[in-house]
């Protein structure tokens, strides 16, 4: 046990976001002389310095969805922390260091067949990059002044609750910490069952022959329990679905085998252990796999949205009339300047004019999204003379309904959708396509830090940011380009198929059943069912004790953002100080000792949930370099004002 003289704080969460704490408070403590000795308890219930999402574990099949150069933990000469930089490797050079030897020996050994075929583009397991974690947990303990001490602790937070000044943080295995201060640093946090999902635990419950893998991380999802050769209900075309459909083919021991005739130069030979994936989504696509420019992929510049002083317009700001046309003209000047520099004479006016052109278009200044779309597309389409080189965004965003007469039908033309953008992935940066599409996706980060912290009104948030923020993710947060060449194979090999858009799901006779309404005969029946997407946090309806036990106590609210109407609408987040991170209380007032970071306050924050990337001055450095400093002021103070140290 600690001496009674030391501060206290308690880190919850030790993945890749507590470690940076970790990391911050170790580079910040010299200038807080007053905190004196610390313990710090760092906490997290799967493992230490890798967090559940990155656990070292699991599956070498489930890779990250960044690029190996394109993720750090340090700071470097670009971040604008008030705390000291410490540079440190980013991903990719710490694993050269691992492959040379200077570095980790038994991880080399490990990922040895990984580590020899790393490039700065790849995409590293997770594992791998958990052991990344690790690595940087460790440097940042070796960093660490004398004065401060380490507790670990593998466990679960189930509450907090004031007690004496202090804070006593309850941990599931029985034992209570007392803190002068917390970070909660959690990551995903459970939410409540929808009244969907409690209807099928009714169903489950009372039928064990049904089968529901509810929404979670693919990697502790029960897909054991999906069974061999068994038609499967799958709801969701994102990263969830890729993860499960990796984890029931390559790890139920089938192999993809390089055919150079084979869609997607890939062929399938089954182990006769997977299920037969009938999936549907909202819009019955899977997401469009990432472009492949050898290298990491161009910076986007998004002119017209960059140009604008965002800080010195009033708040709230409407999204629709004010960012979406700008994000849309910068999509359309991408597209054409890529067309121009590929093949300069497909425009019909010099670029300099063409690019003027789309960037003067007249926008109706209070029309639908979609009508904004169209109007600037049918300015654009002028700058060219064959119309298959245009760039079809409003055909892309608002598809006309189809109505497809059979199920292969259906299965042909997203065959055929998949096919093609691994056609335009391979051109890189020579894709118009591509290039247009990643103007979209990209401008999520500044449009999401324009909007941070009620930027955006209530009715924005609803209309044009979650639209952005749907399509731009389909468009650029896809997977890597290898997956959907599997999927190819293994909708050849029958294992996939897709039901289509937004298909409706009963329970009924024992039996799931599956239907969607624009294809006909697309009904499917079976007695297993998986959700292949994670819930985001909801302060209001959370199932995570810690989070319980602070809006119980009034010690947390959500965040709210104002209405057109005067008043005010609740978000999933929590509310927080902006300049601290500490929690504001059900009354308004700011809390004295809780700090929360992370992906809990993206609805409040934004841009929480994005790994930092080298040279970019990442959100989530800033942030954790912010909190860790305010956790210090806070010790400061509780030491100055508190003569007895309460023990720990």
């Amino acid at each position: 046990m600690p001496s009674p003289d030391r501060a206290v704080l308690v880190i919850v969460g030790a993945g890749p976001r507590g470690v940076s704490l970790l990391e911050r408070i170790g580079a910040n403590v010299a200038e807080f002389e007053g905190v004196g000795e610390l313990v710090v308890h760092l906490i997290d219930d799967t493992e230490i310095g890798a967090g559940r999402v990155w656990r070292t574990d699991q599956t070498r099949e489930l890779c990250m969805n960044t690029l190996a150069a394109a993720v750090t933990l340090f700071s470097d000469e670009a971040s604008t922390v008030t705390g000291p930089v410490r540079p440190g490797p980013d991903l990719y050079q710490w694993c050269l260091l691992v492959r040379d030897g200077a570095e980790s020996p038994d991880v080399a050994e490990s990922f040895r067949a990984e580590l020899a075929v790393l490039r700065p583009e790849s995409h590293p397991s997770r594992a791998l990059y958990g052991e990344y974690i690790r690595w940087c947990l460790a440097h940042a303990l070796g960093s660490l002044p004398p004065t401060i001490t380490v507790v670990p602790h593998l466990a679960r937070v189930i509450g907090i609750r004031e007690q004496d000044g202090a804070d006593a943080v309850i941990l599931d295995d029985g034992t209570t910490l007392i803190a002068d201060a917390v970070i909660a640093a959690t990551g995903w946090m459970p939410r409540g069952d929808t009244a969907e999902e409690q209807r099928l635990l009714r169903a489950t419950a009372a039928d064990p022959a049904l089968i529901w893998v509810r929404p979670d991380n693919p990697v502790e999802q029960q897909l054991d329990r999906l069974p061999d050769r068994a038609p499967v209900i799958v709801r969701g075309l994102g990263m969830g679905f890729f993860d499960a459909m990796a984890l029931l083919t390559i790890g139920r021991g089938g192999r993809f085998v390089a055919e150079v005739d084979a869609p997607g130069g890939l062929r399938y030979e089954a182990s006769g252990r997977e299920p037969v994936l009938h999936v549907t989504s909202h819009h019955g696509l899977p997401y469009r796999a990432k472009s492949l420019y050898g290298s990491l992929p161009p910076a986007s510049p998004q002119r017209l949205l960059r140009a604008v002083d965002w800080a010195t317009v009033p708040r709230p700001i409407d999204f629709d009339r004010r960012i979406w046309p700008l994000v849309i003209k910068d999509a359309f000047l991408a597209y054409y300047e890529t067309l121009h520099r590929i093949r300069p004479d497909a425009l019909t006016i010099p670029w300099e004019h063409a690019q003027r052109t789309i960037t003067d278009a007249p926008v109706p200044p209070d029309g639908p999204l979609d009508a904004v779309v169209r109007v600037v597309q049918q300015v654009a389409d002028l700058v060219v003379a064959d119309q298959e080189d245009r760039f079809p965004l409003a055909e892309l965003m608002f598809p006309a309904p189809q109505v497809f007469p059979a199920p292969d039908a259906f299965n042909s033309w997203v065959r055929e959708f998949v096919a093609s953008d691994l056609a335009e992935a391979e051109r890189g940066a020579d894709s118009p396509l591509k290039a247009g599409l990643w103007s979209l996706g990209s401008a999520r980060q500044p449009t999401s830090l324009i909007g941070s912290f009620g930027g955006f009104d209530a009715e924005s948030r609803a209309s044009g940011f979650r639209k952005l923020h749907a399509f731009g993710g389909t468009v650029g947060s896809g997977p890597p380009a290898f997956r959907n060449r599997q999927l190819l194979a293994l909708i050849e090999a029958g294992l996939v198929r897709f039901l289509g858009p937004a298909a409706s799901v009963t329970v009924e006779n024992g039996a799931f059943h599956a239907e969607c309404p624009t294809v006909r005969g697309s009904m499917v029946t079976t007695t297993a069912l998986l959700d292949a997407w994670m819930h985001f946090h909801d302060v209001e309806d959370s199932a995570d004790p810690l989070t319980r036990s602070l809006t119980d106590a009034g010690r947390a609210r959500a965040f709210r953002v104002s209405t057109r109407e005067g008043g005010t609408a609740a978000t999933g987040g929590f509310d927080i100080d902006p300049t601290s991170g500490r929690l504001i209380h059900r009354d308004g007032s700011i809390d004295a000792r809780v700090h929360i970071a992370g992906i809990p306050i993206d609805e409040t924050m934004h841009d929480a949930i994005i790994s930092p990337m080298p040279r970019t001055d990442p959100t989530m450095l800033r942030e954790t370099d912010r909190v860790a400093r305010s956790a210090l002021d806070v010790l400061q103070r509780a030491r100055r004002d508190s003569p007895r140290r309460i023990p720990a």
